[in-house]
């Protein structure tokens, strides 16, 4: 499974991506540091021209440059791109923002732990969630936790 994840901080990047690979070997992980790399990412711009498509998104929602709901709006948006499932991981724990990402096409919404071994329940919920989805997408329904 391709996973993008976006997410400017590098230390949260990293411990999910450590979680991940942990909890799974199927699971390869892209990290980009924003939302304008990311779209690049996405829709194979320049240096990402051969990238492979990913079948998931992790996505942050405060960043700089470009927030994680305009990145959310424009992948749900672009047709070549708006099948991929979105999960937001965010520090966010106000339910606006929650509400606005489900109105924003995302699939989960998730608030970012704090304790390691809460990572590890995120990652569990996320894979348990993704994989019947990714490999029959008619299962695709929305869920906000």
């Amino acid at each position: 499974m391709e996973i993008l994840l976006i997410d400017d901080s590098s230390s949260d990047a990293y411990l999910l991506k450590e979680v991940f690979a942990a909890k799974t070997e199927a699971a390869s992980i892209h990290w980009v540091p924003d939302g304008y790399e990311a779209l690049d990412y996405l829709l194979k711009i320049e240096k990402y021209h051969s990238v492979l498509r990913p079948d998931l998104i992790l996505l942050d929602l405060n960043m700089p440059r470009i927030s994680g709901f305009e990145v959310l709006k424009r992948v749900k948006e672009t047709s070549e791109i708006a099948t991929i499932p979105v999960v937001i991981i965010t520090t966010s724990r106000d339910p606006l923002d929650h509400t606005q990402c489900k109105a924003l096409g995302a699939d989960m919404c998730m608030t970012k732990p704090h304790a390691l071994k809460d990572y590890e329940t995120l990652v569990e919920k996320v894979m348990d969630w993704a994989c019947p989805r990714i490999s029959n997408p008619s299962l695709m329904q929305k869920s906000f936790n």
